[in-house]
């Protein structure tokens, strides 16, 4: 037997296997689904927070959602489910008669709550969000927390801001509000707590916060440019703290969006993260590793992100996507639904899908059969040696009391390697302990308890050896914890959390013996009472070891490649007038005071394009771009690299470039897609003032043309980032480009900045 749903109703049940029996996981179907997971009751649930609550359903929380009376701006949205796969609408956070009011402001005005974080701490579900006021002369940018018995609420507001208004020089004499936003929280094994938050206009910070939670406690640490990242995720894990982030400038830019996620990771919850090739996140020329990134299907903007682990342990990336091919709920606000992506570990790094991307159709899903998956909202007849237990019921349902040092013993017989995971807490008093017991070698059993007399996690291994790893001070034994045990090949790892949420608070990992193992769990209590609440033990996942190899480059086709030596090959043509010239083995180009981006106020012309045909079929174009911008800040968006282009409102550009503080190579699109012009672009990095720039074309099956990006500082080694995408038809022109987003009566002359190209190759 195993999960079984009933419309919104969740029956758990415990599995019944005969020894020797196979599971029901080798019987059943797989799960599948299909992005985006929120499609079947709202077309919009943005910069999605996840958790799984006490009474076995996962609860997700989101920006905006399914439409409510009043203004959904002026909430966050709440929606469940079982399985991961299938949701249904829960309600919005706040009611009209419950929304808070920080600002001063009368309950018209415009007031919005962005991007929130679902935590348990001490007893009781907080819900962090970000309070936004968009109007002049009210610069409120603040976190503030409300909490809640019960994942659905009744939701209470704090009365107080977690991280209040900030500020921040903008340049030497100016300062503005800084934009905090995306809260983020950890507790690390010592207990503390951290909040991470920003975006642009200030940047990714981490402050230290009180043992509450609810107020800070020191310092903000910047861990990020001013203008680079946002929608800062953490995880513990393996002796690292993986940062999660979100590239700016393509979020909500409908089929132009972008929005990846990359990575860097610390031994130090405040830093400094540096990815995968040792580059930092933080600087004006910072790096990321990538995650997660539009693949050239119809997902785009496939950021903000959290992280849910299925029953059997594999993880899963839980962002937002908009489908390009009908990106807008109304006008131009884009349709953000909540997208699944499995996340592999290779290496030791987090890749989505094995590298693949975000995944389009019916895909295999999360891993919810189990042999024990209890919820204790029935009686106790699944369990054997009940004496002394019973049900209890609490503000989020059933969960099972003993009173007794009798193990409480499952009717199912589990064997192999599995995930076991249980929710726990002792009764009020000193001393006692209490635990889950997984079938070892032979007779004997693997045994994790929390002990509040050596205030330790302690794990034994067949009755006779011990292991231990301290709970911190003021870990509270009274409250829910979730034991978590993960066996696989000899090897066990226990941790326990608050939540499950990758924040451990004490951790185990420990050789066992191998050999056959077969029985029964157990939950059991020494010195004094404990409650036990969602059980799940599971057939562990079988982890993905091999991720999509890089693009393979091929020969050098010498007929659609330039050196520059000489005069222009005859190939190339000017879109608009001349504006480069060959001199000294390189291309000198103009970075023209106007720009193709449909952001363009000011500009009375559009930029000079030098193109060429390219072959048809699979070819990669690469070009060396050096723009002498060195420790200056120049003003505009001034821009230099690679373009493929159909027209003036239809183009993909990878060109490297520096706005406000910070350098970035800008892989972008200009789209015009369901009545409007679109522009979104991802701020990619590491960079320096020479960069070598890929892009490869390849035709998916409707006809599109298909564009990856890859960026190199030294031109040896390259990250491959995403794909965007042209319409189908005539294979589009690929070449050189050179422009300037200026505000031209504002600013100082840019005239004099010139990009040098050293070569265009191509290869195939």
């Amino acid at each position: 037997m195993k999960i079984v749903s009933f419309g919104s109703a969740l029956v758990l049940l415990v599995g019944l296997l005969a020894p020797g029996a196979v599971s029901a996981q080798e019987d059943d179907a797989v799960s599948t689904y299909t992005n985006p997971v929120s499609a079947g009751f709202t077309e919009n649930f943005a910069d999605p927070t996840i958790i799984r609550g006490h009474d076995g359903f996962w609860y997700a929380y989101g920006t905006n959602g399914k439409r409510y009376e009043g203004d959904a701006k002026q909430n966050m949205m709440i929606s469940r489910s079982a399985d991961l796969i299938d949701w249904e609408w829960v309600g919005p956070v706040f009611t009209p008669e419950t929304i808070p009011t920080y600002d001063g402001k009368p309950s018209g005005a415009n007031r919005q709550f962005w991007a929130p974080e679902i935590a348990y701490l001490d007893g009781r579900y907080v819900l962090y969000y970000s309070y936004v006021v968009q109007a002049p002369g009210t610069p409120w940018r603040t976190i503030a927390a409300a909490t809640a018995e019960h994942p659905t609420g009744p939701w209470t507001d704090t009365g107080e801001v977690v991280v209040g208004n900030e500020t921040w020089e903008v340049r030497p004499g100016v300062t503005e509000i800084r934009n905090n936003i995306d809260p983020e929280l950890l507790t690390t094994p010592d207990g503390t707590r951290y909040m991470y938050y920003g975006s642009v206009q200030g940047g990714v910070r981490v402050v230290k916060l009180a043992a509450d939670g609810l107020h800070t406690d020191g310092e903000p640490v910047q861990l990020t440019d001013a203008h680079r990242y946002e929608a800062p995720y953490v995880v513990n894990r393996d002796g690292f703290y993986y940062l999660f982030l979100s590239v700016i400038g393509g979020c909500c830019a409908g089929a132009a969006s972008g929005y990846p996620i990359m990575v860097g990771r610390s031994t130090d919850p405040t830093g400094p993260f540096l990815d995968r090739d040792g580059h930092s996140l933080n600087g004006p020329q910072g790096g990321g590793t990538p995650v997660l990134a539009p693949n050239g299907n119809e997902f785009v903007s496939t950021g903000h992100n959290a992280i849910a682990t299925d029953l059997s342990g594999q993880d899963w990336i839980v962002s937002h996507a908009i489908d390009r091919h009908d990106p807008y709920v109304s006008g131009t606000e884009s349709a953000r639904g909540i997208a699944l992506t499995r996340l592999d570990w290779i290496d030791g790094w987090p890749i989505g899908n094995g590298g693949a991307g975000m995944p389009s159709g019916p895909t295999e899903g999360p891993d919810n059969d189990a042999f024990i998956s209890e919820a204790f909202e029935g009686d106790l007849s699944g369990w054997m040696s009940a004496d002394g237990w019973s049900k209890s019921e609490g503000s989020t349902g059933g969960y099972a009391h003993t009173e007794s040092e009798t193990p409480l013993t499952s009717t199912a017989v589990v064997d192999g390697d599995l995930r076991a995971r249980t929710l726990v807490r002792l009764a009020s008093g000193e001393g006692g302990e209490a635990g889950i017991s997984i079938p070892a070698q032979g007779r004997h059993s693997l045994t994790a308890s929390i002990d509040r007399e050596s205030e330790q996690l302690t794990v034994k291994v067949q009755g006779n050896r011990t292991t231990t790893a301290p709970l911190p001070a003021g870990f509270n034994y009274e409250t829910w914890h979730e034991i978590e045990m993960v066996l696989s090949d000899g090897s066990l790892r226990v941790a326990v959390s608050e939540s499950g949420q990758y924040d451990p608070v004490a951790e185990v990992t420990l050789r066992v013996p191998k050999g056959m193992r077969s029985g029964h769990v157990a939950l059991q209590a020494k010195g004094i009472g404990a409650d036990f609440d969602d059980v799940t033990i599971a057939r562990l996942y079988t982890p993905k070891t091999d991720r999509v190899p890089d693009p393979m480059i091929g020969a050098l086709d010498s007929a659609h490649s330039d050196e520059f030596e000489g005069e222009l090959a005859e190939e190339w043509s000017w879109l608009r007038e001349p504006a480069a010239t060959v001199d000294d083995g390189g291309l000198d180009f103009d970075i023209q005071r106007s720009t193709l981006i449909n952001q363009r106020p000011q500009a009375d012309t559009l930029p000079s394009l030098l193109l060429r045909d390219m072959p048809a079929g699979t070819w990669t174009a690469e070009t060396k771009v050096t723009i002498p911008f060195g420790e200056s800040i120049p003003y505009g968006w001034p821009q230099a690299g690679l373009i493929a282009y159909t027209d003036d409102d239809e183009w993909v550009e990878l060109a490297y470039t520096t706005r406000e503080s910070r350098r970035f190579t800008a892989f972008a699109k200009e789209t015009a897609s369901a009545g409007t012009v679109a522009y979104g672009h991802a701020a990619l990095g590491p960079s320096r003032d020479t960069m070598w720039l890929r892009l490869q074309h390849t035709v998916a099956d409707n006809g599109e043309h298909l564009y990856r990006a890859a960026l190199s500082i030294d031109g040896e080694h390259w990250t491959w980032h995403g794909t965007r995408t042209l319409p189908a038809g005539p294979q589009p022109k690929v070449g050189l480009v050179a422009q300037d987003l200026a505000q031209l009566s504002a600013q100082p002359d840019n005239a004099s900045i010139s990009a040098q190209f050293d070569w265009f190759r191509t290869y195939r």
